[in-house]
């Protein structure tokens, strides 16, 4: 089916896919709005919203408070969520442990005199609002641009970020603005990068592309930036706390606690979950993971080391983050709706009906999250997987020019 034009350009997406692109869109914003009053009425229930903010407001009120070991507790910090907000939740939570890095303390800081509501509904705000600017900065084609930035943010996993009141608009704003500097401010670049080590596994393949890229001051510049962050943690929450995370990091993953091993592992959206829920041991599961990171790692480093747009080796890097992150969940999929908006942007022409199909199984994957609760979810590393060949093929085909140097 011909694209769409029109007064919305090439950019508009044909209507077999468009029509259960809104559709999906409009359920899961239904869906949030339905928590407010009914959740689960509608589809899955979130409990009520915001309640993965409670765990990032909670730890920063209690860090602020002098009661740092609680949060570091997961059974005692739980307890204190289902108390403090026993009011908001319709049921009690039943695990919820801080897993963060305490550098993410004190990006969490200036919003905890807000209150719960308030700084819930002010994150959200500003994180998006970041998101926007880092897709309209630079972009590779800047027609698409505001058209990907209203995608990203009103797309099925922005409407789970958004009840969830989870970070994933920031996560996907710095990926986006930190390389879009890297060619006018690269010092700049690297400041912007180091901020995502508060969510480790999402800062794995960063120093990989910028190597490839041979962009040493930047990844020296990202490297300061993250230890200055951990610095202002440690002197304002004190050394022991990066002890406590530490400690706690590595004993969850090696735990055979249920609770970790169920909430840490195989309720989120990871090759290893994945490979679980398909029945595959957990032994080898865990290699299959090993295998995602290092593939990822090096579809990055070619990626980089080649000549491709710009823009695509963004794309490439966010889907390869999602796949090689030990752990991410529904609303992480707003990292793949940007990636097929900057390759739907990166013809030469009006993207082909193939390429709006495999944008739009991006798009959809959001509604068969988590793996646990729906078959389908299962096999999205394989559609990660599969798009990661696509671009590197092309590359190594010469298909795609780079309009500008990254």
């Amino acid at each position: 089916m011909p694209n769409v034009t029109g007064r919305f350009g090439p950019y508009a997406p044909p209507l077999v896919v468009g029509i259960p692109a809104l559709l999906a869109a409009l359920y899961a914003w239904a869906v949030f709005v339905s928590t407010f009053s009914h959740p689960g009425v509608i589809g899955l229930n979130y409990n009520a919203p915001g309640s993965d903010w409670m765990v990032l407001y909670g730890a920063a009120h209690q860090a602020l408070s002098g009661n740092l070991p609680l949060i570091f507790d997961g059974d005692r910090f739980t307890a204190y969520l289902n108390t403090a907000f026993a009011g908001w939740l319709t049921s009690p939570l039943e695990f919820r442990p801080w897993v963060y890095p305490p550098s993410f303390l004190v990006m969490l800081a200036p919003f905890e005199p807000l209150g719960f509501v308030g700084s819930y509904v002010a994150f959200q705000l500003v994180s998006a609002g970041l998101l926007a600017a880092a897709l309209l900065y630079r972009a590779d084609r800047p027609a698409a641009a505001p058209w990907l930035a209203a995608a990203a943010l009103l797309c099925p996993a922005a409407a789970v970020n958004a009840v969830d009141g989870q970070c994933s608009f920031l996560v996907a704003a710095i990926l986006v603005a930190g390389f879009r500097l890297l060619g006018p401010r690269p010092l700049l670049a690297g400041l912007v990068l180091g901020i995502l080590t508060f969510k480790p596994q999402f800062w794995l393949l960063v120093p990989v592309a910028l190597a490839a890229a041979g962009r040493w001051r930047t990844l020296a510049a990202a490297i300061a930036s993250a230890a200055v962050l951990a610095a202002v943690s440690a002197a304002v929450f004190g050394p022991e706390s990066w002890a406590w995370w530490i400690r706690q990091t590595v004993e969850s993953y090696a735990s055979a606690d249920p609770k970790w091993v169920e909430f840490g592992r195989i309720w989120g959206n990871s090759v290893y979950a994945c490979a679980v829920l398909l029945g595959v041991p957990a032994k080898a599961a865990s290699l299959l993971q090993t295998a995602a990171i290092l593939a990822a790692a090096a579809a990055v480093f070619a990626a980089f080391r080649s000549r491709m747009a710009a823009d695509l080796k963004l794309a490439l890097l966010l889907v390869a983050t999602i796949l090689g992150a030990p752990h991410s969940a529904s609303y992480d999929v707003v990292l793949l709706v940007v990636a097929a908006g900057l390759w739907l942007a990166a013809g030469p022409g009006p993207p082909s009906l193939l390429r709006w199909i495999v944008a739009l199984a991006f798009w959809l994957s959001a509604m068969f999250s988590p793996p646990a609760l729906s078959v389908p979810g299962r096999f999205t590393p394989l559609l990660l997987a599969g798009f990661i060949g696509i671009v590197l093929y092309r590359s190594w085909r010469g298909l795609d020019a780079e309009p500008r140097a990254l």
